[in-house]
């Protein structure tokens, strides 16, 4: 039976939100779960109705307004009513270069220790860089949010915007509460499902191959990470829907297995294990709810000295098609299954991470892109690859997280300058390998 919504009901956590728990309390003061992004509105903004659409949002998004408890029966997050909090209005125009100051002041509210305990677990800021230009900037800790969520609460603040500026109010479009994905995810493990997904990894890792990874260096997470970041030229896109098109495979596979082969050409491993997050909504119940659900699965491509591109990105397709419908089974609980708990042992080496959230974002008519500051990933083994899609026009972005105990900063540049020729070199239709 669903639950009822009161002030300060005592609810279980998602097992997403669970990871993100004990990965914090390793690190408490570390800031690496914040996730932030800045969306760029271009044309003039209604300050006091973006204002309105933005509270009205985050009062929907109930996830945002919990705090966590824990004892000796474990921990649990109490959802409160909405309470009051703070919407800087900073005017950086006056500057002599608006978009560093912007910027500046992000980077420093970045790092801002989140106390689950206590909250708030997000924060907002508008900047006016110019007459027609503005940077709506938002950070939320990742036990709150994934980055799905980011796009819906995007989207929802975008059209109440519109809806209130012109003066055409729509009801549609209301965000999901927790509480549903708090219910879909109990089904889930009380059901046949479970059961069988939890056979099919076991099954599938019952002799897992070494997780090699673009390091000789292996080391725990240490509660930093550096990162580095390219834009990537547009005509990419081409490239890559020109090999998936070969091959009977989306974009994003064609991705994964350009990313597989790259891995390959530096180890020569024969399997190629990426760790892959997914989203973790299969279902409708999910689909409108901000809350943090995202799941990491390993991804084994097989791959050999001989074979092509074309090749691996059939071999991607094909393992696509088997773990899609068991991409629910925890990650965590995989590795817990096959003891790789602990100490330095992987279930895969890097993880790639392709964000294809369609914004599309417009507020009463002028067109905004969204960019993003941090992933809010928390600990990273060992590389961290995320690929920032837009519908918006924003560039196509690269960016690679790393543990510096197994990169020094010259060793990520060159891995990423390395993978950024090797995913840009596919911009013409090629004869397919076979």
């Amino acid at each position: 039976m669903p639950r009822s919504r009161t002030q300060a009901e005592r609810l279980p956590l998602t097992a997403a939100q669970q990871g993100v728990w004990i990965g914090q309390q390793l690190v408490p003061a570390c800031p690496l779960y914040n996730a932030a992004e800045y969306i760029q509105v271009d044309g003039p903004l209604d300050t006091t109705s973006f204002a309105q659409a933005l509270r009205k949002t985050v009062a929907e998004a109930d996830a945002l307004h919990v705090r966590f408890e824990a004892d000796s029966g474990g921990v649990t997050q109490l959802l409160n009513s909405p309470g009051e909090w703070e919407l800087p209005i900073i005017d950086v125009s006056g500057e002599t270069d608006p978009d560093r100051a912007a910027l500046a002041w992000m980077r420093t509210d970045l790092q801002a220790v989140v106390d689950l305990q206590r909250g708030p677990l997000f924060a907002h800021a508008l900047f006016r860089l110019g007459p027609n230009r503005y940077q709506w900037y938002h950070r939320t800790h990742h036990i709150a949010l994934d980055g799905y969520s980011f796009s819906l609460i995007a989207n929802r603040v975008a059209q109440l915007y519109t809806a209130q500026v012109t003066g055409r109010p729509n009801a549609a479009g209301r965000l999901t509460s927790l509480h549903a994905a708090l219910d879909d995810e109990d089904l889930y493990r009380r059901s046949s499902r479970y059961e069988a997904d939890q056979e099919f990894w076991q099954a599938r890792f019952a002799n897992p191959p070494q997780a090699v990874s673009l390091s000789e260096r292996v080391s725990i997470p240490c509660g930093r990470l550096i990162r580095s970041s390219r834009q990537l030229p547009a005509q990419s896109m081409d490239g890559w829907r020109a090999l998936a098109g070969q091959n009977g495979a989306t974009w994003a596979e064609a991705v994964l297995a350009l990313t597989a082969l790259y891995v390959h050409r530096h180890t020569g491993a024969d399997e190629v294990v990426l760790g892959l997050p997914v989203m973790g909504r299969l279902g409708s119940a999910t689909a409108r709810a901000p809350v943090m659900l995202m799941n990491t699965v390993p991804l084994r491509v097989p791959v050999n000295p001989q074979t092509g591109p074309d090749v691996v990105v059939r071999a991607v397709v094909a393992q696509m098609r088997e773990i899609r419908p068991h991409q629910r089974y925890r990650g965590e609980q995989l590795r817990r299954d096959l003891r790789l708990v602990g100490g330095s042992r992987r279930l895969f080496g890097p993880m790639v991470n392709v964000m294809p959230f369609d914004y599309g974002l417009h507020f009463a008519g002028h067109p905004a892109r969204a960019t993003n500051l941090s992933a809010g990933a928390g600990f990273v083994e060992d590389l961290a690859i995320h690929l920032h899609v837009r519908a918006d026009g924003a560039p196509l972005t690269l960016d690679v997280d790393a543990n510096p105990n197994c990169y020094a900063p010259a060793e990520l540049t060159k891995h990423l300058d390395q993978l950024t020729e090797l995913l840009t070199s596919f911009t013409t239709v090629r004869p397919v390998s076979r």
